[in-house]
């Protein structure tokens, strides 16, 4: 019997990272531990809505934890622990809240189930201590006593290094090209004109990128290469060859990618996206005439220029200033925590 199991979900990339950095911590912290991978099989294309797509994920995650045997269990979303009854104790990693990002008709079955799953945990995990203080005042609104110990644990942010030539003018990501608000994205770029460079977008191709903004009725500007899905090595040394990473996300749940642009000094141009976004204060301390004011094409040209103009010399600046502010999410640190937190408050009398 291993002491923790994590049921990982991973909807994305970033999320089977974090998921396998956590489990790798755990072992090196003493513990052993079980990392349980989520399949959802020939239900993905039920996910087709909000409400569905977490439905589906939440029964995979229930039958992915059926045959867990373990002292104690770690669910890697909020998502995966919605319909679960474990029998040993457990925590809850997320990066935010449904009380947050499911708004409206889509999100209402997750809501209304959402604050007692968090109550009854032994430990809760945010991200972030926006969605730690979200998630206390859920807890404390049910009654349910003794409530959770809240440890917030950051994804770990290893330092990179820039490449010595930045050849690419900008980066972004849109994997999700409606959260990650591509349509916003290639008008501000179209706007801009530099005349220098393009625009490198990742996680997704040219095909379904055009498509994507027919239908949004955004035409794709020049300038823009599509470099498709990326390994995560691959896509880190795109970012730190590029002058400045843009964000034009409607809504962020942390940050990671921004996070990893501003490990590689990469400057941050981004628009003010709300949620529990830890990027967007850093970025507003480093430079804030790189940060848009309000969401808009006209506000991110403005910024997209300014990073694109920055000198040698603030840029190497910038990137001093990043990774001192980067320090508190360093794997040693987070380690650290692990070790002297997070496992003697999980498995403290676990059968």
């Amino acid at each position: 019997m291993p002491d923790i199991a994590i049921v990982s979900l991973g909807p994305t990339m970033g999320w089977r990272q974090a998921d396998e950095v956590l489990a790798s911590m755990l072992e090196q912290a003493g513990c052993s531990c079980e990392l349980v991978a989520v399949r959802i099989g020939r239900s993905d294309a039920l996910r087709v809505s909000m409400a569905l797509t977490d439905t589906v994920e939440a029964l995979a995650s229930r039958r992915a934890a059926v045959g867990v045997d373990a002292r104690a269990i770690i669910f890697s979303t909020i998502t995966a622990a919605l319909l679960q009854r474990p029998r040993v104790p457990y925590a809850v990693r997320f990066d935010t809240v449904a009380a947050l990002s499911r708004p409206g008709l889509g999100g209402v079955w997750q809501r209304r189930r959402e604050p007692r799953v968090l109550a009854r945990a032994r430990v809760l995990l945010p991200w972030s201590e926006t969605a730690a203080r979200t998630a206390e005042r859920l807890v404390a609104g049910t009654g349910i006593t003794p409530g959770p110990a809240v440890i917030t644990l950051p994804v770990p942010i290893e330092q990179l290094h820039g490449a010595a030539e930045r050849d690419l003018a900008a980066v972004a990501y849109a994997a999700n090209p409606d959260k990650r608000g591509l349509d916003l994205l290639c008008e501000a770029w179209r706007l801009a004109r530099p005349p220098d460079g393009c625009l490198l977008v990742g996680g997704i191709d040219r095909s379904q990128a055009e498509r994507w903004l027919r239908r949004a009725g955004v035409e794709a500007p020049p300038g823009v290469q599509w470099a498709g899905p990326l390994s995560r090595a691959e896509w880190l040394t795109r970012v730190a060859r590029a002058r400045v990473f843009i964000n034009a996300s409607h809504y962020e749940d942390w940050g990671l990618a921004q996070l990893e642009a501003l490990a590689s000094g990469t400057p941050l141009v981004t628009v003010p996206t709300p949620g529990p976004n830890e990027a967007l204060a850093l970025a507003r301390s480093l430079a804030p005439e790189l940060v848009a004011d309000e969401r808009s094409a006209p506000a991110l040209v403005g910024a997209i220029r300014a990073g694109l103009l920055l000198s040698d010399e603030r840029r190497v600046a910038y990137a001093n200033a990043a990774a001192v502010m980067l320090e508190r999410y360093r794997p040693e640190v987070v380690e650290r925590q692990i070790a002297q937190e997070i496992v003697p408050a999980l498995l403290a009398s676990a059968s």
